[in-house]
């Protein structure tokens, strides 16, 4: 019985058609062929394959409801009468592609709602009367590209806010009435391209808060009521920005476009004003922040008047002692609060974080005691010495000379350039009595990039346009073949800030460097400045008009070298010309080749650096750090020691003896955030104490150690690796 049994099931499933499951049906090119399926293919739910649905009278896909799966791409369009897709309500899977492209009559996608597999593309274009896309939502991750656009009736993006990755394209476009992008509030990661355009109403960026990874290049473009474009600030990485006529666009100075500006990584150009050109952007308050920091030295935070915030004093390091004046007025400021406390010791130093690059040092003094009412003294009462980066900058200083009496403040700028991410001032005492500061302020170098630069050849090759090249040469040689290579000029064309503020100082700064030997390269300032980097050839090249304004000499270090140009300048400037060029040669004939990076180059270009405030000028440029003359007198304290330093997750301190009382440890970030430490059983002044930092997750880089006691507190700066 039981074979039989086994031999009427045998049988029942030979008789079984092998489409029950599966069948391949290419298109569906007529209602009839939607309204049969069942019929024809009775049992399929898996369609294998790609399959399309082209049709002119096709008006619903109601049955289809049985399939499930489409082992393929789905293509739904030119179906000028389709007014519901409800009949895919079972499609659970979509191996291949989603595309609905140019279906008049389609108002919604309803009938998507189980797809929550991946998909390996979304395409929704030309759907003239399509409002929503929220049947979408089942979908979190796109393998290919996801490219809404031309759906003049959509009004969001409502559907897609699943959606965390696309591994291919991003294309949001010509949508005439979605008004941001909150449909795509949970995307973070694009492959390879973001571009977003010629939405008529699209008014903000909302929803992309959470983008941080872009591959490619992000494009916004012809968007004429988007104003922001700040909910990016997230965005960490992208090769290139292109942001054109959004004609309402004035903020875009974000983060991830600030870095690729200054690479010469974007196109920005026909916004509004804020966000016009490159340039613009690149030298606007959020890109070139004009202050750094601001510390009020010896006293807490203070805001002035004009709303500049000074910070609790920090970053200091040294014998601990300030000094303060409960009230008296101080001439030549508003803001008397700020030079009444000041840090003032035998011996202090300030350490302070920054990026490395060219930053301007203000030093803000007052005396408030030499000469003030009631005390004794005046001129030459207090001199000291400032050390910036290991140079000798101040020698002697004399508050009092300076400043023109007691009580009166008195600021002095100091260009320095950081190249090891840490900004040093030493104060140190000189002939009479002890430094005093009353607040340091730390404020990026005004840096023009140029408009254009480009290279000439005086040889063989003096036809030759060499503007969009990355190196530009400079090369003469003594007595040459008509036939050689021939002489190589560079030009360099800078626009102007406007303003009438005297500029004070300027340098040309050249990253530059030879293959082989030494040479003097010069810079001549050319009064024509009608060349273009795009047809500036031997043969059209403008002369000189000046002689040599300075020079500097290049070898096969390859650095940034400076060649003060203030003269020329502040002439140009004085006459009304808005654009100021210069002709590097050398006029020595040496024969060697001088490369200079391009603007092409992004990064490391040529700069034109300027001051339009008074600068301090080294009275001893030889100096160094030995030569301060100490008074006998001043005995200073014996600073702890760390050990090893760079530090993990265990240390030495050797605490200095003039400590006394209990002793606590803290260490502090590069952004002023402090980080208590458990005091180790063992600190006791004069002894070695053991300190475990293993369990406080820090991230590696440079902080400074904060000891403390009721005799003194001293920072050590240390460096926290992995």
């Amino acid at each position: 019985m039981k074979k039989i049994l086994q031999l009427i099931l045998l049988l029942a499933l030979s008789t079984t058609p092998a489409w029950s499951q599966t069948c391949s049906v290419a298109a569906f090119k007529t209602q009839a062929d939607v309204d049969n399926f069942s019929t024809a293919y009775p049992g399929c739910t898996v369609l294998n394959g790609n399959v399309g649905i082209v049709s002119t009278n096709i008006t619903n896909l109601d049955g289809l409801r049985s399939v499930t799966r489409i082992a393929g791409s789905l293509n739904i369009n030119f179906n000028p009468n389709l007014v519901s897709i409800a009949g895919l309500s079972s499609l659970e899977q979509l191996d291949g592609s989603l595309n609905i492209e140019d279906n008049d009559n389609l108002l919604t996608i309803d009938g998507l709602q189980k797809l929550v597999r991946p998909l390996q593309r979304i395409r929704i274009v030309y759907n003239e009367r399509l409002t929503s896309i929220a049947a979408l939502s089942g979908v979190t991750r796109i393998y290919n590209t996801l490219s809404i656009g031309a759906n003049p009736a959509l009004t969001s993006l409502e559907g897609l806010h699943n959606v965390t990755a696309v591994f291919g394209a991003v294309s949001i476009a010509q949508n005439d009435i979605i008004r941001d992008l909150n449909g795509l509030r949970r995307l973070k990661q694009v492959r390879w391209y973001l571009h977003i355009g010629n939405n008529k109403n699209l008014k903000s960026l909302k929803g992309m808060a959470r983008m941080e990874s872009l591959d490619g290049y992000l494009e916004i473009s012809g968007n004429n009521a988007l104003t922001s474009i700040s909910e990016l600030a997230q965005l960490k990485s992208a090769n290139s920005i292109v942001i054109t006529n959004n004609t309402l666009l004035s903020e875009c100075a974000i983060k991830i476009i600030c870095e690729k500006v200054k690479l010469g990584d974007t196109n920005i150009s026909g916004n509004a004003v804020g966000c016009s050109t490159d340039e613009e952007v690149r030298l606007s308050d959020a890109c070139t922040p004009k202050t750094l920091l601001r510390i009020n030295a010896g006293g807490p935070a203070f805001t002035t008047a004009t709303q500049k915030l000074f910070v609790a004093d920090q970053y200091y390091a040294g014998i601990d002692r300030t000094s303060s004046i409960a009230s008296g007025d101080i001439l030549n400021t508003t803001n008397d609060v700020l030079y009444r406390s000041g840090r003032c010791s035998p011996s202090f130093s300030y350490n302070i974080p920054v990026t490395n690059e060219l930053v301007n040092v203000i030093l803000h003094f007052a005396e408030t005691y030499f000469g003030a009412p009631g005390k004794k003294g005046g001129a030459g009462s207090r001199q000291f010495n400032v050390n910036i980066e290991g140079s000798r900058k101040l020698t002697n200083y004399d508050i009092f000379a300076e400043a023109g009496g007691a009580l009166r403040a008195v600021q002095l700028t100091i260009p320095v350039m950081v190249t090891d991410g840490m900004l040093n001032i030493d104060f140190l005492t000189g002939a009479a009595d002890l430094p005093r500061v009353s607040a340091i302020e730390v404020t990026a170098s005004p840096t023009l990039s140029p408009v254009a630069d480009g290279m000439i050849n005086m040889g063989i090759y003096r036809n030759t346009n060499y503007g969009s090249a990355k190196y530009l040469n400079v090369r003469r040689v003594l007595n040459q073949e008509p036939t050689y290579i021939g002489d190589a000029l560079t030009y360099i064309k800078f626009q102007l800030p406007v303003g009438k503020a005297e500029i004070t100082s300027a340098k040309l700064r050249l990253y530059t460097s030879t293959y082989w030997e030494s040479a003097d390269i010069h810079a001549y300032g050319v009064n024509d400045d009608s060349w273009t980097e795009e047809t500036l050839t031997g043969n059209n090249a403008p002369a000189a008009s000046t002689s040599s304004l300075g020079s500097t000499t290049v070898n096969e270090v390859a650095q940034y070298r400076e060649i003060d140009v203030t003269s020329y300048v502040n002439a140009q400037r004085q006459s009304g010309d808005v654009l100021v060029s210069f002709m590097l040669d050398d006029p020595n004939k040496t024969s060697v080749t001088a490369t200079v990076n391009s603007k092409e180059l992004g990064a490391l270009g040529p700069q034109l650096v300027f001051q339009t405030t008074p600068i301090v000028q080294t009275s001893n440029m030889t100096a160094r750090l030995g030569e301060e003359v100490i008074l006998s007198e001043v005995q200073e304290k014996q600073p702890s020691i760390v050990f090893p330093n760079p530090i993990k997750g265990q240390f030495t301190v050797s605490l200095s003896a003039e400590h006394s009382g209990p002793v606590s440890f803290e260490l502090i970030n590069a952004s002023g955030t402090s980080h208590a430490i458990q005091t180790p059983q063992n600190a006791k002044p004069g002894e070695n104490a053991e300190v475990n930092i293993a369990g406080m997750l820090l991230n590696p880089g440079i902080y400074l150690l904060k000891i403390k006691s009721d005799a003194f507190t001293e920072i050590v700066k240390t460096l926290v690796t992995e």
